[in-house]
């Protein structure tokens, strides 16, 4: 989806992530976020380093599919091909 997705889309995704965010520290307060760069790279991982990642993954799709028009009737994602 990335491959295929324009700059103007990619910059949609990055505010709408940022705006949750946002919206997540006003409401439950700032939070020092943990350089979590070494996980992008990693040759193994442990449960919450597994669980970060797919959560991430899971919201970088979500909205990803939602600005590119990504999601299909059935609310189902298209084949990657």
């Amino acid at each position: 989806m990335i491959a295929h997705a324009t700059k103007d889309d990619l910059a949609e995704v990055a505010r709408i992530l940022a705006l949750q965010a946002v919206h997540y520290a006003r409401k439950y307060g700032e939070m020092q976020l943990p350089d979590l760069t070494h996980l992008l790279t990693a040759t193994s991982l442990d449960d919450d380093g597994v669980g970060l990642l797919r959560d991430g993954t899971e919201a970088l799709v979500g909205v990803l599919a939602m600005v590119t028009g990504g999601i299909g009737e059935e609310g189902e994602l298209p084949m990657q091909g």
